[in-house]
């Protein structure tokens, strides 16, 4: 049953960054062909772009595609606070593109945050007539040794996200 469920979610998010698979190729979990067509370090950006750009009607599949790409606390988030208002802000999305800016932080415990462009595309019957917003988000992110890769732990800031509200002491 998981096999089928990469299987789909595997074709969505081929067509979501507009790569052909061949049918050899269909076999494959979603981590192996990603890791073929985008670099180790834009793995982080390709679960950001699935965050925010949800798969209509496979709703269970597009959660997976995004834990996929995430540390475990950093699923476990989404999934407890992120996950449920993503979906429903995220039913008009028809596209998205998420591009590194830089480094903004490098933290003793050896994680980053970084900063990267996100185009959310909305509405796009005709390319011309798409509604777009563009803004900057913020994202922590953990190297993972045993993977060798880049994983998101969490969306800082971000369409939808807000930093957090602290109380003066």
């Amino acid at each position: 049953m998981k096999n089928i469920k990469v299987s789909i979610v595997l074709i969505l998010v081929l067509l979501a960054v507009s790569v052909i698979v061949s049918p050899a190729q269909a076999s494959l979990t979603v981590s192996d062909v990603i890791t073929f067509e985008i670099p180790r370090e834009n793995r982080v950006l390709m679960a950001v772009a699935l965050m925010y750009a949800p798969t209509p009607e496979f709703h269970s599949y597009w959660r997976d595609a995004v834990c996929d790409f995430m540390t475990e606390g950093g699923c476990a988030y989404f999934t407890d606070n992120l996950e449920s208002m993503l979906w429903q802000t995220g039913q008009g999305v028809t596209g998205d593109n998420a591009s590194p800016i830089g480094v903004v932080a490098k933290l003793n415990d050896g994680s980053q945050v970084w900063k990267a462009g996100l185009t959310i595309y909305r509405n796009c019957g005709i390319p011309k007539n798409c509604k777009t917003s563009e803004s900057d988000v913020y994202l922590h992110v953990v190297y993972d040794e045993a993977q060798g890769k880049w994983l998101l732990n969490r969306v800082l800031y971000g369409p939808n996200i807000d930093f957090p509200k602290f109380e003066e002491q």
